[in-house]
């Protein structure tokens, strides 16, 4: 192991990027706040009594702590409720019933930047336990101190923890479906090393997905291949549900995609092949998702309609197989490894959500196409060439307008650049040259962005 090596973590297709499996409708502002709940509530010897959760009046979970139901979610875990199976609307009541009081206050102490950081006190008959924990995005989280001392504690593994003043130690398990990972080091590290393994092993990428993913994780590829199955399989069940009837959910915008297919064919509108009805389910994913409806991140809830609608949907313009969508799946994972430094955060903009979800989408349909591992590549800077520098804008703090739009709009754009990545149209930047600058932009966008206007460059005017 070099020192290059030593230094990087590595990120999982499965524990990263395809995920997290959850309610939706955020990664960082959902399931962010569950996993710091689960985590923190491990520490505690008694149920607490009282939680006390402080947070930044200009950070980002003052837009956001109720319209994505970063409250509740909180809530959810700290009272170790199933993340898949949480009642939002009956959390409040669950808490309730076992005395548990939850105060949320936003105040200028707690720093805003990291944007989406909370200070949790939780107190019981026989303690008080105090814990700094930050989401990351993409449903990523770190808790930074406990007790006022520092720690880094992520629920990537099991861990046995001191606590500070006290002879006390706590074992605090793993959140994360592969905890094979702490020693784990990669086939290839870069796409640039990705592109050169596959040319020197003579294999196409989707292999080059299930090597790395082994290589890493220690799981058989018969594992790996069956995750796949499942959170595709997830999602498409994702878009029949966001495809039916009786949606609701609240915010500034109402559920069209059952009321848009049945208008399909007596409303004028323009051809484009598979990319209308891919469209379509990509807006049906996200109306499900707001309402709470289960999906998987890919790599956000805000942009996870866009490879589950794209890929199904050219599958079916090509006659392709589930084993080729699960395949294309795979490709778009890998391809998402190498933006993992952005966190997948709507604090680096919309670039790190939909932006990324539509390069990992483009080159998993280019590998459709052709099993030339450079088209994929092409696929994917071309994508992102669409979308590097776009902010993060919700209004009100919902991921509903503009993200809708977005992730609609991504379908056509993906099977474009897939087209023209086969085709071999010049990008100018390699896969990772354009993964650093989307970084360099999206930090300059966060400096910007939090000093100017909190988290949410549009607001709903009143």
């Amino acid at each position: 192991m070099n020192k290059r090596q030593e230094s990087l973590f590595f990120p999982s297709i499965f524990n990263d990027v395809l995920a997290p499996t959850t309610l939706g409708p955020s990664s960082s502002n959902t399931v962010g706040p569950w996993r710091i709940g689960a985590i923190v509530r491990q520490f505690a010897t008694k149920p607490p009594r009282h939680v006390k959760i402080e947070m930044s009046r200009n950070g980002g979970f003052f837009e956001t702590l109720y319209s994505m139901c970063s409250d509740k979610a909180f809530v959810a875990g700290i009272l170790g409720e199933d993340l898949l199976k949480i009642d939002f609307d009956a959390i409040y009541d669950i808490a309730k019933r076992r005395n548990l009081e939850v105060t949320f206050i936003f105040s200028d102490r707690i720093e805003r930047i990291p944007t989406e950081m909370a200070e949790l006190t939780l107190q019981s008959d026989s303690e008080t336990l105090t814990f700094t924990a930050v989401s990351l995005g993409g449903g990523e989280v770190v808790i930074t101190k406990l007790n006022g001392q520092p720690c880094e504690i992520d629920g990537r593994k099991d861990l046995e923890v001191l606590i500070p003043g006290s002879d006390r130690v706590c074992k605090i398990r793993s959140i994360y479906p592969c905890r094979n990972m702490e020693a784990a080091v990669p086939l290839f590290c870069s796409s640039d090393e990705m592109l050169f393994y596959t040319e020197r092993e003579d294999i196409p990428l989707w292999e080059a997905a299930i090597r790395y993913e082994e290589s890493l994780t220690g799981e058989s590829r018969e594992e790996i291949w069956k995750r796949a199955e499942e959170t595709l399989k997830i999602s498409y069940t994702s878009i029949a549900k966001g495809m039916t009837r009786g949606i609701t959910f609240d915010g500034i915008t109402t559920a069209k995609a059952a009321n848009f297919l049945e208008k399909e064919n007596s409303v004028p509108q323009i051809d484009l092949g598979p990319a209308r009805a891919g469209s379509l389910e990509a807006l049906g994913i996200m109306e499900y998702s707001n309402a709470h409806g289960k999906i998987v991140c890919m790599p956000t809830g805000g942009a996870a309609g866009i490879i589950p609608a794209t890929i199904k949907n050219t599958a079916v313009g090509l006659k392709k197989s589930f084993e080729e969508q699960v395949k294309a799946l795979l490709v778009a994972g890998l391809i998402g490894v190498f933006y993992y430094p952005t966190h997948y955060h709507g604090a680096l903009g919309c670039q790190a959500e939909v932006g990324v979800a539509a390069s990992m989408a483009a080159a998993g349909l280019a590998c459709m196409l052709s099993e030339d591992p450079a088209a994929a590549e092409r696929a994917a800077v071309l994508a992102m060439q669409c979308f590097i520098g776009q902010i993060c804008d919700p209004i009100d703090g919902y991921t509903q307008i503009p993200c809708f739009i977005r992730n609609v709009a991504s379908v056509p754009l993906a099977m474009t650049c897939a087209n023209y990545g086969v085709l071999g149209l010049d990008t100018g930047v390699s896969l990772d040259e354009m993964a650093k600058a989307t970084l360099r932009v999206g930090e300059k966008i966060r400096e910007d962005r939090i000093s100017d206007c909190g988290t949410c460059m549009c607001k709903k005017k009143l």
